[in-house]
This record gives C-alpha cells, structure tokens and sequence, in this order.
C-alpha cells in the first residue's frame, strides 16, 4: 500500500507552535536532532557551551542531492525575528550539507546526511529560537524540504515546577495542572510581567502549547504561575509502542511482517481505545532507529511500510490522526488516518526505518484547534506526562525574544 502524500509549507505547522522536526517533502524522512550524543535530549543548547547539536535526515535514493541549510532566527512564537543574519550568524547561511553515506544492504535505497552546529562556517551568537530549514538544490519550488527547530538558552532565571493530578475542576481524574515560580532575584529587570514570557509544552506537542500567561502573584523576586486554567491539560495516556528491528522477526505489537518485492509491509495488532491507564514506561512519543543487522543503525537500518488500524466507531466532525515524533507531531495530511467503512476500522500507513516508535492516536475537530485524546486514549490523571518551560525575555526596546531559563517537569504517582 503506497501512502499519498501532500507537499506542506514550511511556515504552515508552525501556526499553532513549533513542530521540533518536521519533513515537506515526501522523499525526506527520519529527521533526527541529537544534542552532545544523547539520544532522546531535549533541544536547547545553551549559549557559549561547547554543545553540538547533530541533524540528520535520509533522502530516499542513491543519488546524491545538494542540500544546504539556512538558519533563521525566531520569536517564542517561531516567527521569524526582526534581526539580520549578521547579528545572529557568526559566518555563513546557506551552507552544503557536506557529511553523506549511502545506505548498505537495504531493500529501500536511501541516502543519509548530517551535519552539526556549531562547525567551521557558522556558530550562533544570540538566545532564542531558530529554524534549521533544509533546501534541495534540484527541487525548483524554492521551498524547504524539511526543518529542523532547537533553542539556545541563557540561563539567567531559576523556574521551579510541579504537576498535579489534583487540579481545579477535577481530582484526579482526567486532568493534570502544571504550577511553577520563576526567581530573578538576580537580574534586574524593569517590568517583569510583562517583559517575561513562558511558553509551555506537554510532551513537545505544539497544537496544545500554552502562550501569552500571566503569573498569579507577583511576590518579591518571583512570579507564581499557580491555579492557572490554561496550564490544565488533558492527561491522555501512556503512548502505545512497536518495536521492530529485524524484518524477518516480528518485535513488539507487530503481527506479522510480509514482502512484497523490495518492500517490507508491517502489520500492527489492531488497536482498540483504552479505558484505562497503560500502566509502563514510554518515550513520550519519541523514536529511536535500531537494527539488529549490521553495525551502523544510520544507514543500514531498512525501511519497512507499517500499518497502523484503529478499532473505533466511525465519527463525523473531525479526523483520527497519529501523533508522535515519527509524524513531526504535526497534524497533517500524511498523518491522518482513512476510514474503511466495509471492515469498520481507521487506518493509516507510514514509511519507517527500522527501530523503536512511540505513537497515539488524536481527534481533531473540524476547523482546527486542539487535538483531543479522550477519543482513543482516554484521559488517566496518572499518566507520565512531561511538560517543557520556556521561559522569554524581551525588555524595553529590544528586537527579540532571548531565551533565559528552561525546565522540564514529569508528572509521576510518586511525587503525588
């Protein structure tokens, strides 16, 4: 089964939030960003740090295509700010991506590229946000095939953060709460209300990123951000999980595995909506590529077409979608699932190199919004959530968002 895929511009899922990964282009796939080597860490290097940052994406032939990269330096909300590259960049945009292997021994032909920031052409001089967008020479639309988004922190402010299942309008039921104290005792700063700005994310989504909060109180040095109703979230639930390393071995949640040709076809057990909490441990959505054959994962790691169904009533106003990094968490075209009326199941098909997936499954109502768990997931107080703060700053006549603090917080039953 061949997926049909919608080119999508770059600048359209950021609307409602950044999508940290996020490929346009139907050829590109497997983004990865990897900061200092570990695997899983959260985005955000921190100012003149002797941090490196990996990205790395296949492109789906043996045929050498010249990339290069842009970067552009963004606001909290991803916009691009009103700096020039000179006040930002530290040498050169537009560089080639240089670093290029061909994959080994793989049904599915594809090519692996990477590079790292900083390097010998270019270094970041300024906090905040940036876009990484990746640019095909032979692709004459002039649009960006993929993008890449990461942060860059001044620690400058101290956050202290907890979440509770006992929120204000319910106990521990289908909801969490998010509380935090931002201290800057430390800077001076004129109008810290106004000039600081948290933006908040559960589990690196951006469709249900919270902006434009004002602290509670304001007590000495702090701002208290407490018994706030917008950093109430839907709980959902743990994400569901396959693992497939070997082709010819089913692994974890997978059926069976068949070939068809030079394709790999993966078939997932059918799954149904939960009613209850997934009581294990998952990756918060996240993915990681494995293989058991050979010894280089990046480009020896076949692709296999997984087939995902969902065990749901048919449901009019809105569409079934996967959510996950292997998705971009981006609620588009490529990640909605199709209804089959006859067998009476969604479903969806997608394109992925061998390893380790978390996933879930999200309605959207028509018209946009967020995306709600309930439907397929359920909505359990218990789950291991992780919420992601940003803290911005901007005074008084300054151009951009810096970014001064950073904190990421869990939700677990023990510390509650």
């Amino acid at each position: 089964m061949k997926i049909i895929y919608v080119m999508l511009l770059s600048l359209l899922p950021l609307a409602s939030g950044a999508q940290f990964m996020h490929a346009n282009a139907p050829s590109v796939r497997s983004l990865r960003m990897e900061l200092n080597g570990e695997w899983g860490a959260l985005p955000v290097m921190t100012l003149g740090s002797d941090d490196i940052m990996l990205f790395s994406f296949d492109e789906m032939s043996h045929a050498y295509h010249r990339f290069t990269y842009r970067i552009t330096h963004c606001n909290q909300d991803w916009t691009p700010s009103d700096l020039h590259e000179i006040e930002y960049l530290e040498g050169f945009n537009d560089v080639p991506v240089e670093e290029w292997e061909n994959s080994v021994n793989t049904t599915q032909l594809y090519t692996n590229y990477q590079f790292a920031l900083p390097n010998e052409n270019v270094s970041l001089l300024l906090s905040g946000n940036y876009r990484v967008e990746i640019f095909d020479d032979e692709d004459e639309s002039g649009f960006p095939v993929a993008q890449f988004c990461f942060s860059v922190v001044e620690p400058k402010l101290h956050i202290s953060a907890s979440v509770s299942g006992d929120t204000d309008i319910s106990l521990n039921e289908g909801h969490q709460q998010l509380s935090f104290v931002v201290d800057y005792a430390n800077w001076n700063i004129a109008s810290p209300s106004s000039e600081i700005m948290p933006v908040v994310y559960q589990n690196r989504r951006g469709d249900n990123a919270v902006r434009g909060i004002k602290p509670t109180y304001m007590t000495g040095n702090t701002l208290e951000y407490l018994h706030n109703s917008r950093l109430i979230f839907n709980a959902g639930n743990e994400y569901r999980r396959f693992e497939l390393t070997d082709p010819n071995n089913p692994g974890m949640n997978v059926e069976e595995v068949v070939r068809y040709g030079d394709e790999y076809h993966a078939l997932l057990y059918m799954d149904k909506r939960r009613v209850s909490h997934a009581s294990y441990i998952d990756e918060n959505g996240r993915y990681y590529v494995n293989t058991l054959e050979g010894y280089g994962s990046a480009n020896e790691a076949d692709y296999v077409y997984v087939h995902f169904a969902l065990d749901v009533p048919y449901k009019e106003g809105g569409s079934y979608y996967l959510l996950g990094d292997m998705c971009g968490n981006a609620l588009s075209p490529v990640s909605r699932l199709d209804y089959d009326a006859e067998e009476g199941y969604y479903h969806t098909t997608q394109l992925l190199k061998l390893g380790l997936y978390n996933y879930m499954y999200v309605w959207l109502p028509d018209g946009g919004g967020i995306a709600e768990t309930y439907h397929a997931e359920g909505d359990m107080y218990d789950t291991e959530n992780e919420y992601l703060i940003y803290l911005y700053y901007r005074g008084f006549g300054e151009r951009y968002d810096r970014l001064v603090g950073v904190c990421e917080v869990g939700y677990s039953l023990e510390n509650n």
